[in-house]
């Protein structure tokens, strides 16, 4: 592919700050970049990004070079001021996660935050959400659901978050750790039953895999060999019953 040398990227002079730029970025497949990204990477002087390698790759396959810096969970406190203080000389940034949108499980917000209460511009280019894209694919109810996040923790306290959704009507969507994917289906099969769910397997990607069914079948089929996949689970919410079974058909 051509590659393009971007132009025009020059820092303001007139005085006033720079912009803050969060862009979405694709959840797998770079093609989902959309046009209104290309454009914002083409013109930023920076682009702070979860993942500079994965961020790199994205940008080569679209010709573009940028300078990149490191922003994630573990930098993200003393990185904030640095790039604040950039943002107040001038200069141009793009925020951007790993995949799909800054902040949804993600450290943006304390960016987005620190830029809102010092004044500066920002702007959202909207993208690719695995969140949404795995709702889609389901089939299940997405009139409304719960993003229950990225789940962590030992047996007790997946266990608790679990109970703590026995009475929730809606369709809920979660992020399990695929090293622990057995151990969370299992424990959901246990706390809220054998209820159906999708498995959305590295979407978008070559490797996209979606498997339909119940709990327990799932764990009796799925081979939980491949710990660096990908995985959003959607699973259906409580059945209604009696009355509110009967007003819902």
């Amino acid at each position: 592919m051509r590659r393009e040398r971007s132009q025009g990227k020059h820092t303001r002079s007139d005085g006033l700050p720079g912009t803050l730029f969060v862009v979405g970025v694709p959840i797998g497949h770079p093609d989902d970049l959309t046009i209104r990204s290309l454009a914002t990477f083409r013109k930023v002087n920076l682009v702070a990004t979860k993942s500079p390698r994965a961020t790199q790759a994205l940008l080569a396959h679209h010709g573009i070079e940028a300078a990149l810096t490191t922003y994630d969970r573990d930098n993200a406190v003393g990185k904030v001021p640095i790039l604040l203080d950039r943002l107040q000389r001038g200069t141009q940034i793009a925020l951007v996660s790993d995949g799909g949108m800054p902040v949804v499980y993600d450290p943006g917000r304390l960016l987005i935050a620190a830029a809102h209460e010092s004044g500066i511009p920002i702007v959202v280019i909207p993208g690719t959400s695995a969140v949404v894209t795995a709702a889609t694919l389901a089939g299940l109810d997405a009139n409304a659901f719960v993003f229950e996040g990225r789940w962590t923790g030992g047996t007790r306290r997946i266990t608790q978050r679990f109970q703590s959704l026995q009475s929730e009507f809606r369709t809920i969507i979660l992020f399990p750790p695929t090293p622990a994917l057995r151990q969370i289906l299992t424990l959901l099969s246990e706390v809220l039953g054998n209820r159906r769910l999708v498995m959305a397997i590295d979407l978008t990607k070559k490797t996209q895999n979606i498997l339909r069914g119940r709990v327990l079948e799932l764990l009796a089929n799925y081979p939980f060999n491949d710990e660096s996949a990908q995985v959003t689970l959607v699973v259906e919410g409580k059945r209604p019953t009696g009355k509110k079974a009967r007003e819902s058909r």
